[in-house]
């Protein structure tokens, strides 16, 4: 059997959390939110945990944090800074007997993976109570900045770098959550050579099927639009909570449809 295709962050373990830090105080807004939906007394999962940007902060406020991933050196990295039970293993067979967590994180996970409805079971089995995520949405109309541009031009020359599987921001379109908060609006103004300096040096997953020629061409136009101007950017935060219960009977669901097909 073929097995599909999986992304680790490797590449990117020593500079993943200065280029994916969510300013305060959003990120911790986010916490504060999950925070009333965890238990204490419990133990909580983390799935893609990589450098344990949510892992290590709630492992500081007491929670009995595990986390999983496939990559060895985001996992070292977040070792390197206070993670602790973090476990090498494969989100599509998590090492762990069913139901051992009460919940679990998910954030910016299930994109990454074609079989991300069979990770999703996997996240079902070893969870009792709840999955959490923390989506951050980019409206194209209030955004106009090299990556939007980068993604058109490649989409353009036939290289749409689509994500491999679903976001967790499009599960709500999917499963209607039992909790959905808004944490806030992110406007800022920055240097648009900084977003294209990070665009260059290839630090998103979904540009690492781009082909090198194709990668230059778009990256010299998007230079030409963009080098040395300010650009305003804004995101929409949110945390979105489902219940297990939930989740088990849209799998249960789509199963049953797929049988009868």
């Amino acid at each position: 059997m073929e097995i599909p295709e999986r992304i680790d962050f490797d590449r990117v373990a020593d500079i993943y959390d200065e280029t994916r830090a969510v300013p305060e105080p959003f990120f911790t807004k986010a916490l504060d939110v999950m925070e009333r939906y965890l238990d204490k007394q419990e133990r909580i999962l983390d799935i893609g945990v990589g450098t344990g940007r949510f892992a290590r902060p709630f492992q500081k406020r007491g929670f009995d944090m595990v986390g999983i991933d496939i990559s060895e050196k985001m996992l070292g990295v977040g070792i390197s800074k206070g993670l602790r039970n973090a476990v090498l293993a494969d989100a599509r067979c998590i090492p762990f007997k069913d139901k051992t967590f009460h919940s679990n994180l998910s954030v910016h996970l299930l994109h990454l993976v074609p079989d991300w409805f069979e990770v999703l079971q996997e996240a079902l089995r070893v969870t009792r109570a709840y999955l959490l995520t923390y989506s951050q949405f980019w409206p194209e109309e209030e955004n106009v900045s090299p990556n939007l541009l980068y993604e058109e031009l490649t989409t353009k020359l036939g290289c749409e770098s689509e994500p491999l599987g679903l976001p967790e921001k499009d599960l709500p379109d999917l499963v209607e959550p039992y909790a959905r908060e808004h944490i806030g609006s992110r406007r800022e103004t920055v240097l648009a050579d900084e977003r294209i300096g990070r665009l260059e040096n290839r630090i998103y997953s979904g540009q690492w099927s781009i082909p090198d020629d194709i990668h230059k061409r778009v990256i010299e136009e998007v230079k030409s639009t963009f080098a040395g101007k300010k650009i305003r950017m804004v995101a929409h935060l949110y945390v979105f909570v489902w219940r297990i219960e939930d989740l088990n009977d849209y799998v249960s669901l789509i199963t049953d449809e797929s049988l009868q097909d």
